[in-house]
């Protein structure tokens, strides 16, 4: 009997995931297990030639007919990518051990593929270890950084960046000690960790800003932070422009303010003269002509308007430059409106309106405030309610809290509707009709007000409006605390807010 060339048991073959194939030294087929007849997708006999199987494997298979014992050979077979392994055995026989590869060398060229676009990618990519040194560096990064190809490998990325803001200002060097807790923080982390920074050139001439992206990515033997650092310089050009134009723009506000309280102050001393010399006019010819009289008493009363509205403008431009100045002292608040009232009673009277004074309510308290921007609101609230008030009359009152005191000014006007109370303490805002254009004015009472309970810790607001009247509030606290930095006179020195009323004697 003679003896087969097989060396691997036939039970064993069937086995086994690898296709078996065995020759004898006459080139004649004597066994090939099931596994390589699913692989090869073709009949196998027995006794077949070798060439004869190869020819019907196809074109692609044609390397087979001259691969010797100890060669490897990949052939593409029925859809499949195959590796045959030849091997010699017993009897100038032969071997074949048929594997599947379809699955590997996909991978293999996919990795290779994914390995070119990360080589030529226009986003740096870098592989940093936990210590905080470079392992990888894509070419893109190495070329914009002015590295030679593999020069970044083995340089601390503390060396190569400078943290800084959002904006990119007040970059801060980088220690290694640091870079270390922020790469552990990003691996606890397990998400995106971002951040801006500047990274340097080789040369340290130039420098560029990049945002930052790491996050960590576990490898068969340790844990590394894949980073990629995308060119931020598009953005930071239109940062610089939207500073730049702020700027610009501050300064033409400055150069606004500065000519309004310029013009205003010009124009405020001529006018004050003119209601002086009226008012002596008036006093002349108290007995005198009539027609006169009323003339004088036109003028006078034009010049006061005039005079309040560039009083107005003046105030206007030293909030908008914060220049306005105020004096924090103790103050009675009963007496601040108790002026204000007898003052504006008979400005009611001349429209047919009463002026009420309501009982206070609450504990009389005594607060640390600037009485004239006090007395300032309080004409302005009781002055627009006698102006938009027809009939019927004006209320003013004051309530008590523990920690603030509110003034109330009531009317029994039109109200004001919901459209307009959305811009009431704009500035240079009036509502469009025909109370409001004949009331006059430049639609800054309400803004000053607004600002000066601003500048002095309180707030004023529309308490309630209807067609029965409207309600306008004050509230102020106890110790004047501002609410920026307004320039705040005490006991003869100059201070910066917010709080201002303590330490006052």
């Amino acid at each position: 009997m003679e003896r087969s060339p097989q060396r691997v048991p036939t039970d064993l073959a069937e086995r086994i995931p690898l296709g078996i194939c065995t020759f004898a030294g006459d080139d004649k087929l004597l066994f090939a297990n099931a596994h390589a007849r699913r692989l090869l997708d073709a009949p196998v006999p027995r006794g077949e030639l070798r060439r004869d199987l190869i020819a019907r494997l196809g074109e692609g298979c044609a390397g087979l007919f001259n691969l010797a014992p100890g060669q490897r050979l990949v052939v593409p077979v029925a859809g499949r990518l195959l590796e045959v392994d030849c091997q010699e055995t017993d009897n100038s026989g032969v071997l074949w051990v048929v594997s599947d590869q379809s699955v590997e060398l996909r991978l293999r060229a996919q990795l290779a593929e994914e390995a070119s676009f990360l080589a030529h990618s226009h986003e740096a990519f870098l592989v940093v270890d936990l210590g905080g040194t470079i392992r990888y560096a894509n070419e893109y990064c190495e070329r914009e950084r002015g590295f030679p190809p593999g020069g970044m490998v083995g340089l601390k990325l503390a060396e190569l960046e400078k943290p800084c803001g959002a904006t990119y200002e007040n970059p801060t060097e980088l220690r290694d000690a640091d870079l270390q807790v922020r790469l552990s923080e990003v691996v606890r982390g397990g998400g995106v960790y971002r951040y801006n920074a500047w990274h340097h050139h080789r040369d340290r001439a130039a420098r560029h800003p990049v945002e930052v992206n790491m996050r960590p990515h576990r490898l068969s033997t340790e844990t590394v932070v894949l980073t990629t650092a995308h060119d931020d310089s598009r953005r930071l050009m239109h940062l610089q422009a939207l500073s730049q134009a702020k700027g610009e723009a501050e300064a033409a506000n400055r150069a606004k303010s500065a000519f309004l309280a310029i013009t205003s102050h010009e124009l405020r001393t001529p006018l004050t003269g003119i209601i002086g010399f009226c008012e002596l006019l008036q006093l002349e010819r108290s007995d005198g002509n009539p027609q006169a009289q009323k003339y004088l008493k036109l003028i006078a009363e034009s010049s006061h308007s005039l005079l309040a509205i560039i009083n107005d403008i003046l105030d206007f431009s030293k909030i908008e430059s914060r220049t306005l100045e105020i004096r924090p002292v103790r103050v009675d608040a009963e007496q601040v409106l108790d002026i204000t009232a007898q003052l504006w009673k008979e400005r009611a009277a001349a429209r047919g309106l009463k002026l009420v004074r309501r009982a206070s309510v609450g504990e009389r308290i005594e607060l640390v405030s600037d009485p004239l921007r006090l007395r300032q609101m309080l004409d302005n609230m009781v002055g627009n309610a006698i102006k938009f008030t027809e009939r019927g009359r004006i209320e003013v009152g004051i309530t008590y809290q523990p920690d603030l005191v509110e003034f109330s000014v009531s009317d029994t006007g039109c109200g004001i509707s919901q459209a307009a109370q959305a811009n009431l303490f704009q500035a240079f805002w009036q509502a469009a009709d025909a109370t409001t254009r004949a009331a006059g004015g430049a639609g800054l009472g309400l803004y000053i007000c607004r600002n000066l309970a601003d500048l002095l810790g309180g707030s004023v607001w529309l308490a309630e409006s209807s067609t029965a009247g409207s309600t306008f509030k004050l509230a102020l606290p106890l110790i004047c605390t501002g609410r920026f930095n307004a320039r705040v006179r005490t006991s003869g020195m100059w201070v910066r807010g917010p709080r201002v009323g303590e330490g006052l004697g």
